[in-house]
């Protein structure tokens, strides 16, 4: 078992995306700002990537930065992880937040107590970069 300070100085674990996953991440990253999937055809924002609008059927899209602004439509406060990069935060929350735009986005409350939040509350998606193929969504109140 690792010591103390050695689980406090772990990294967080970065996932690797592929396909539409990936083209997601290379979005956000572009812009430094959440970049949805927009139908080009009828303009419906969807999250997470699919290669048909849900709305329209339509196979065509780009991907759009949108304002971050939402609220927060489910939590789970967290108080083990298996990531040694996240204990030093301990317990944290992770959001489901309800973008003003309709989709909805998973992030990790940052400067947020789990007690401080609750549901319905209005909240901002940002990106942090965590390599070239990776964006992070912070959500802070």
């Amino acid at each position: 078992m690792a010591a103390p300070n050695e689980q406090h100085s772990a990294k967080k674990y970065v996932p690797r995306p592929e396909g539409l996953n990936l083209e997601f991440h290379h979005a956000c990253l572009a812009n430094g700002l959440v970049s949805l999937q927009r139908c080009t055809g009828c303009g419906h924002f969807r999250h997470p990537p699919r290669w048909y609008c849900p709305n329209c059927h339509s196979s065509a899209y780009e991907f759009a930065p949108v304002s971050g602004k939402g609220e927060i439509y489910s939590m789970a406060i967290n108080h083990f992880t298996i990531d040694p990069g996240w204990v030093d935060e301990l317990p944290y929350v992770t959001a489901v937040v309800e973008l003003a735009e309709g989709p909805r986005v998973v992030g990790a409350l940052r400067d947020v107590a789990p007690g401080e939040v609750n549901l319905g509350q209005a909240v901002q998606v940002a990106v942090e970069a965590r390599g070239e193929d990776f964006a992070f969504l912070w959500v802070t109140a």
